[in-house]
Formats: structure tokens, C-alpha cells, sequence
């Protein structure tokens, strides 16, 4: 602090003025920190490609230990998918370095994936554990797509179908339904959920001007296969019909982009009344 005189017209005013430099601090934008990333599954249709097969199972079927252990370690390891795919980088560097919580969320839910899964693999019977054996393969190789980057290809997601719609065999076989009810069970499921497959990738390529041909053709193939079920003694077959029919309006007349929500809950309704067909049926 200094001081100084200040002059006037009459002479000299001593008064004193103080004078101080007050420092000030640049304060430069401070780096937000990125948000973590979200852990839950991004490919929503799977939800109900997996959740409405394992509770029609469960209703279909008898209550049974295996059966519910095959449910946790099914969704548990439906859980994980997001997480894994965060921890190994797949959904970018930034996601990885700014959710480090994923790992432990994997590392939790593979812990009850394998602890159910190999609970029911030792109290099942010998059919169910066959059953297990091949839906742990099953998964194992729909991870590997996942890793390679390969799971929203047609053909990923089609794997897809195969792979979330497979919990339904051991849970029906724990529960007591005969094999061969089962596999017609399975295999109900996978031509409708094939069906609505094609069907949604039918309306995002027509929203890109890109031929259906393909799309239609597979429909076609699928409607034919559920005639000759059912014309051969297949009961359960023709509880396909909704999504078949849902899938074919869809193809017809496909909805705007900004629609795909409200046509994905369109479909979850026609996969209710082809679970309810079944249940009538079984």
C-alpha cells in the first residue's frame, strides 16, 4: 500500500490516498468429467425375446428348483452382455475409462450366471442338463459375436433369437414337459421371433430405401414351415400366427422411423397372444 498527495488550486492537499492492486485469479472452464455409461441392455426387443418364453415356461411347465435357477442364471447373464461390452471397450474408450463400475457389475452377475447354472446342471435330470450344456454353448458363442462386433448383423441377431429363446428347454424339460413338446414349444418361438426380426429390420431398410426382397422371402419361408407343422400334428406351431401377422402388416405398410417404440410394443402385445395361444394349447 502507498500513499500519494493529491493537488488542488490553492496548493497542495496532503491528504493521503491509499492505493492497493487487489490480485485477481483467472479461473479457466474446468473439463466436465465424462458421464458413465449406462449398463442396462441397449437391444430392447430382446427383452421380450427372452422374458416372455421363460414366464410362459414357468406357467406352462411345473414349478421346479432347475426351472428357477435356469431363470436367474438367464437373466443374470442377459444382464451382463452391456457390461462386458463396456469393460472390453466396445463401446468406446471413453465409456471404458468413465465407468469403471462395469467390471464389477460383470464380475457380479457372471458369479450368478455360473453359480445357478451350475446348480441346475447338478440337481437336473439328465435331459435338462443336456439342455444346460447347450445353452451354455449357445451363449458362450453369442458373447463371441458381441466381441467381434457382430451382433447387430442379420445374421447376430437372428443368432440372437436362437440363443435367448433356448432358456425355454431346460425350464419346460425340469418342469415336466416331454421332449418333443418342447422342442415344438422352442421351435414356435423361433419362427416368431424370426418373423419379427426380419420384420423390423424389413421397416428400417425400407426407411433407407433399400429392397425387402430378402426380408419377405424369409417371412414367406417361415409361414410356409408353420403349415407344414401343423399339417404334420404340430399343435403348438400355429400360436405363431400373431407375430406372422403382425410381421407381414409390417413388411406391408411399414411405419415411419420415428414409430419403431410404438411397433416394438406392437409386437410384444402379438408375442403375449402367441404366448397365451400356447398356454391354451399345452
Amino acid at each position: 500500500m502507498s500513499t500519494t498527495t493529491i493537488p488542488s488550486a490553492t496548493g497542495t492537499n496532503t491528504q493521503p490516498r491509499s492505493t492497493s492492486t487487489k490480485a485477481t485469479t483467472c479461473v479457466g472452464p474446468q473439463k466436465s468429467q465424462p458421464a458413465a455409461a449406462k449398463l442396462q441392455p441397449k437391444e430392447h426387443g430382446a427383452y421380450a425375446i427372452l422374458g416372455i418364453p421363460l414366464a410362459t415356461s414357468l406357467v406352462i411347465a411345473d414349478v421346479s428348483i432347475p426351472g428357477c435357477l435356469v431363470v436367474l442364471a438367464s437373466i443374470a447373464g442377459f444382464v451382463a452382455h452391456e457390461p462386458l461390452l463396456v469393460a472390453a471397450g466396445h463401446r468406446g474408450q471413453r465409456s471404458q475409462r468413465s465407468t469403471p463400475a462395469a467390471k464389477g457389475r460383470l464380475a457380479a452377475l457372471l458369479a450368478i450366471t455360473f453359480g445357478c447354472g451350475l446348480t441346475a446342471l447338478a440337481l437336473g435330470s439328465t435331459e435338462v442338463r443336456i439342455a444346460l450344456l447347450g445353452c451354455a454353448a449357445l451363449a458362450t458363442s453369442c458373447l463371441a459375436l458381441g466381441l467381434a462386433g457382430r451382433h447387430r448383423t442379420l445374421v447376430g441377431q437372428l443368432w440372437g433369437v436362437v440363443t435367448l429363446s433356448a432358456a425355454c428347454v431346460p425350464i419346460l424339460l425340469a418342469g415336466g414337459i416331454t421332449p418333443v413338446q418342447t422342442l415344438a414349444i422352442w421351435t414356435a418361438w423361433l419362427i416368431g421371433f424370426a418373423a419379427t426380426t426380419l420384420a423390423v429390420r424389413g421397416v428400417i431398410a425400407a426407411q433407407k430405401r433399400r429392397g425387402k426382397t430378402i426380408y419377405w422371402s424369409a417371412i414367406l419361408a417361415l409361414i410356409l414351415l408353420t403349415g407344414v407343422l401343423t399339417a404334420t400334428g404340430d399343435a403348438v406351431a400355429i400360436a405363431t400366427l400373431p407375430m406372422l401377422i403382425m410381421s407381414c402388416h409390417l413388411l406391408i405398410k411399414p411405419p415411419p422411423a420415428r414409430h419403431l417404440k410404438r411397433v416394438g410394443w406392437t409386437l410384444v402385445v402379438g408375442t403375449i397372444a402367441t404366448a397365451g395361444w400356447m398356454f391354451a394349447i399345452v
